[in-house]
Parts: structure tokens; C-alpha cells; sequence
């Protein structure tokens, strides 16, 4: 079984992790040769210039793409092998751009996440109803129950997908950009949930996220990615330096320290550095 270091340098398994991925959308390639292991009972920010591959990463992590080569192991075997609601009771995905019938109800939409732990001889029960309640509690989404899911607002849209991800109720939650459609104040409560999530219910959750300050804020560990590899993995602190921001992301920036989490903050500088800085007149 693969293992990761955690922030103190102690290796731990890793229940969900990939070895030797190629992964392609028919011929076009988008990672080669590529390992990723996920931090087990961590919270794991995968960030990266757009087109690197994250998505298609976190994609072939919940079997929804198939590697071309290579394998994603789960729990010790092979995940492609295992039946998909077996999967999806254990590793819940909420994709970049998810789709729902039209005038879908937010609650029939949370209701949907609880289809693996279902079947032919256990229909919908008490254990059902209160996961699904628990979830649009813990998202804020209970008054809007009732509303048909293209009524409502981007994030509330979005909190409403994330509610049906709650509602599967699995030991691994990964996230592809929760934050989109959302205002700040929404993003934090998003990100606070996550952290809320693996704190006090022990998930382990991995996210594609664009915002690095908010990345290093919430993630334990943080995966950089560019061209379809890795290019750096570990604490954030280790992570975010001017040499990876400008390696990675072309971007000449400085590393402070969070005021007010005491994690690093990127600080980007101007594109030219012989451009003046222009002010608004006084008065």
C-alpha cells in the first residue's frame, strides 16, 4: 500500500492513491507515467496552472475515467475491478460542471446520493431521510428543499450539488472546484464545512482548487501540477515558494505569512517590473 508524509514526517497508508496513470481523452494525452497518492483522513489541495491535468486527475480517482494505463487501487485492489456502487459508497465525486434534469427539486437532487447505499430489497429509510436532511442542513440549503434546481441562484446550485455529495455519506469526498459560482463569504463557509468534515468526521477529502491563499488555508497538503505531472507535494509552507510560483505558474510573486491563519499567502507581483504603480488622484 502507498503511503504520503504528513506534516510532521511520519509516513501514513493511503487508502486511495495511482500509480503509472496515463490518462487520455481518446488520443489526446493529458498525464503520463503518473503517481498520486492521497493523504489519508487529510484534507489535499490539488492546484495548478488550468489545462495541467487536475481535473482529469481527480476524474480517474473516482472512476470516472478510465487510465489508459496504469491503476487507481482502493482499499488494496484494483478500483476499475470493484462494482461502481460499491465504489461510490466508499468515494463520493462532485465533477467541475454536473448536470441534473430540468426542474430537478433540490431535494430530489440530495436524494440521489443516497442511490449506492440502496437496492432491489432496501428502499428508502429512515437512515435515508436523516443523510439527506443532515446534508442540506450542514450546507444551508433546507428552506430551498422544495425549489427546482434551476431556479436557483450559481451557488446555491452549487451548495446543492455539494449537499448531494454529503449525502452519500463516504469515508473519501473529492471536490472539483466547490468554490465555483460562490461569493467570498460563501467560499468560506464551503471550505469551513471541508475542514468540518475531515476535523470532526474524519473524511478525507482531496479538491481541485484555483485560489492558492485559500488552498493553503484549508488543505493539509497541497499537489502542484503542471504539463500532467507532479511537480511538487507536501505542506503548504513547503510548497508555495517564489521559485514554484514562477516555475509553475510563470508568475513572479512573493510568499508572506496569512495574517490571520499564519499560512503562507502568494502575493503576486506586477506582470512587467518596469511598469510604474498608477493611484487615483486625492480629492
Amino acid at each position: 500500500m502507498a503511503s504520503v508524509s504528513d506534516t510532521t514526517g511520519t509516513e501514513t497508508p493511503s487508502r486511495l492513491y495511482g500509480t503509472g496513470l496515463r490518462l487520455a481523452y481518446g488520443d489526446h494525452v493529458i498525464a503520463e507515467n503518473l503517481d498520486f497518492t492521497v493523504a489519508d483522513r487529510g484534507v489535499t489541495a490539488i492546484i495548478g496552472p488550468n489545462g495541467c491535468g487536475k481535473s482529469t486527475l481527480l476524474r480517474a480517482l473516482g472512476r470516472l475515467l478510465r487510465p489508459a494505463a496504469g491503476e487507481v487501487i482502493l482499499d488494496g485492489a484494483p478500483i476499475a475491478a470493484r462494482p461502481p456502487k460499491e465504489v461510490a459508497r466508499t468515494v463520493a465525486v462532485l465533477p467541475q460542471s454536473p448536470q441534473a434534469p430540468a426542474g430537478l427539486s433540490v431535494g430530489d437532487l440530495v436524494a440521489r446520493g443516497r442511490h449506492p447505499h440502496q437496492s432491489w430489497y432496501r428502499q428508502w429509510s429512515t437512515t435515508d431521510h436523516h443523510a439527506v436532511s443532515e446534508a442540506l442542513e450542514l450546507t444551508g440549503m433546507q428552506e430551498h428543499a422544495e425549489r427546482a434546481l434551476d431556479q436557483l441562484s450559481g451557488g446555491q446550485r452549487q451548495r446543492a450539488w455539494i449537499s448531494m455529495a454529503l449525502a452519500q455519506d463516504t469515508d473519501l469526498l473529492l471536490l472539483d472546484e466547490p468554490t465555483t459560482f460562490l461569493d467570498l463569504a460563501h467560499q468560506i463557509e464551503v471550505l469551513d464545512l471541508v475542514r468540518t468534515l475531515n476535523s470532526r468526521h474524519g473524511r478525507t477529502v482531496v479538491m481541485v482548487l484555483h485560489d492558492l491563499n485559500l488552498a493553503a488555508r484549508y488543505a493539509h497538503y497541497l499537489v502542484a501540477m503542471r504539463d500532467g505531472t507532479v511537480v511538487e507535494a507536501g505542506a503548504p509552507r513547503q510548497v508555495l515558494t517564489p521559485e514554484l510560483m514562477a516555475t509553475t505558474f510563470d508568475l513572479n510573486a512573493q510568499i508572506i505569512t496569512d495574517p490571520v491563519a499564519g499560512t503562507p499567502m502568494v502575493v503576486p507581483a506586477s506582470t512587467t517590473d518596469t511598469e510604474p504603480v498608477v493611484t487615483a488622484p486625492v480629492g
